[in-house]
């Protein structure tokens, strides 16, 4: 049976560790300040859609106001969207006449 060599090298092994204490240490607050920017954009976002969505509400009623100020428009009602018919009574046609 074939036993791996122990490495000696004990020094390097404690480099390995401090070398990836360091990286861990500078990520952090790498990763710690791009959550922090990436959670201000989104709370921005929402802000500004909210501030549009008030404002199309806002604009929709002001045009709903108009509409209802001024008699001579009928706006999109659904009575005035149809398709005006003659009224006509219908009449037997007699096909021979006795």
């Amino acid at each position: 049976m074939v036993v791996a060599p122990v490495r000696e090298s004990f020094g390097e092994d404690v480099m390995g560790w401090i070398a990836a204490c360091v990286l861990v240490a500078l990520m952090l607050p790498v990763l710690g300040m791009l959550y922090l920017d990436v959670l201000e954009a989104k709370h921005e976002v929402k802000m500004q859609t909210e501030k549009l969505e008030r404002l199309r509400r806002e604009i929709e009623r002001e045009r709903r106001d108009k509409d209802r100020k001024e008699p001579d428009s009928f706006g999109d009602g659904p009575v005035f969207d149809r398709v005006r018919r003659p009224f006509s009574i219908p009449l037997p046609r007699p096909d021979k006449l006795e």
